[in-house]
C-alpha cells in the first residue's frame, strides 16, 4: 500500500503488519524531512501509535516504551508546526 493511500482509522492501521507500518513510517518521516508540516507530523504519530498498540507487538516492553517516547516527540513536532502555521 503506498504511503499516500489514506487510511480511514486506527483499525485500518492495525490490520497492517508491524513491518509494513515501520516501512510506511520511514517513508512518512523522510517526507516530513523534505516538507515539514503539522499534518504530516500527526500522520507520523498515527503510525507510531498503531505500532505500539499493535497486537503482534506482544509483551515487548522495551519496544513499546521506545515507540511511546517517539510518539511524544512527534506530537511535539506537530504542535510546533501548528503554531508556526498560525
Amino acid at each position: 500500500m503506498p504511503v499516500d493511500t489514506p487510511l480511514r482509522s486506527s483499525a485500518d492501521l492495525s490490520r497492517l503488519k508491524p513491518e509494513d507500518l515501520e516501512l510506511h513510517l520511514g517513508e512518512l518521516i523522510r517526507r516530513y524531512v523534505r516538507h515539514r508540516s503539522a499534518d504530516l507530523a500527526e500522520r507520523v504519530v498515527e503510525y507510531i501509535e498503531a505500532l505500539y498498540l499493535h497486537p503482534d507487538l506482544g509483551h515487548d516492553a522495551e519496544r513499546f516504551c521506545a515507540y511511546r517516547r517517539l510518539a511524544r516527540h512527534w506530537r511535539w513536532l506537530a504542535r510546533q508546526g501548528a503554531t508556526v502555521a498560525l
